[in-house]
């Protein structure tokens, strides 16, 4: 039987890299799939025929996470189109600009806090409440393995990352006890265009220092959000699952 047969996802920052191999396996586990995402139209519509393909219903929406109102809104276009909203995935997420600590500016800070934790909290603020009321629900929030394994160059992402597994953490306390699970995945260096459009040299390294001498594929990546959305993880509360190629092992 297919794991979320039955269930309603909406699945944030879908159009390419991890976001979309996640909206993909949740479709071909039965799950009815909302796609949002703020980058090119096209990339949502070919994520959604991807979907479809694979015998599930999709539907896309646009969405900024920066823009709390677009976030509320694939939250009800979600619940509209499905009746529901039992799966949120927290996906949304940009690198940190080339430089160290010093070599930022406020503005480069403040966009990596919109982006990767207010976009987050914006999406647990609006799916919390319907899943609240229905007693059920998935929220699955992409952290890094760079919450637990800090690094130099990335100073400021590493410290959004961690503030979403602690934000995630905090929250999960608050509503398990109403049914509601929540958790963050936190994947290591993985073939998406951020990671190719970092530098060479240093991919060459960082590959390298991995124990498993490559990096993964966004498909690899995805049946930890599969699995945090299925009843199987029923016990899972505020948990961090790390699919990082031994990058940080603990």
């Amino acid at each position: 039987m297919q794991r979320l047969s039955g269930r309603s996802a909406l699945v944030i920052g879908a159009g390419i890299g991890i976001g979309r191999a996640v909206a993909l396996a949740f479709g071909r586990e039965g799950a009815r799939v909302a796609i949002a995402d703020c980058g090119e139209a096209q990339h949502r519509t070919e994520a959604v025929a991807a979907v479809i393909a694979s015998g599930a219903e999709a539907f896309s929406v646009q969405c900024d996470v920066t823009v709390e109102a677009d976030v509320a809104e694939a939250v009800r276009q979600t619940i509209d189109r499905h009746g529901r909203i039992d799966i949120l995935v927290n996906n949304a997420g940009i690198g940190q600009p080339p430089g160290d600590f010093l070599a930022l500016d406020w503005t480069d800070w403040q966009r990596l806090i919109d982006v990767n934790l207010r976009g987050v909290a914006f999406g647990m603020r609006h799916a919390l409440p319907p899943m609240l009321k229905q007693r059920y629900g998935r929220i699955i929030n992409t952290a890094s393995q760079l919450a637990h394994k800090p690094a130099a160059g990335a100073a400021v992402y590493s410290a959004t990352k961690a503030a979403v597994v602690g934000l995630s953490v905090a929250v999960a306390q608050e509503v398990a006890a109403h049914g509601v699970a929540v958790n963050c995945v936190c994947p290591g260096p993985t073939n998406t265009a951020t990671w190719r459009a970092s530098d060479a040299d240093w991919r060459r390294w960082k590959t390298q220092q991995l124990p498993i001498r490559r990096v993964a594929e966004p498909d690899e990546i995805a049946p930890a959000y599969v699995y945090l959305a299925s009843d199987e993880a029923s016990f899972m509360i505020g948990q961090s699952l790390s699919p990082n190629g031994g990058d940080v092992s603990w």
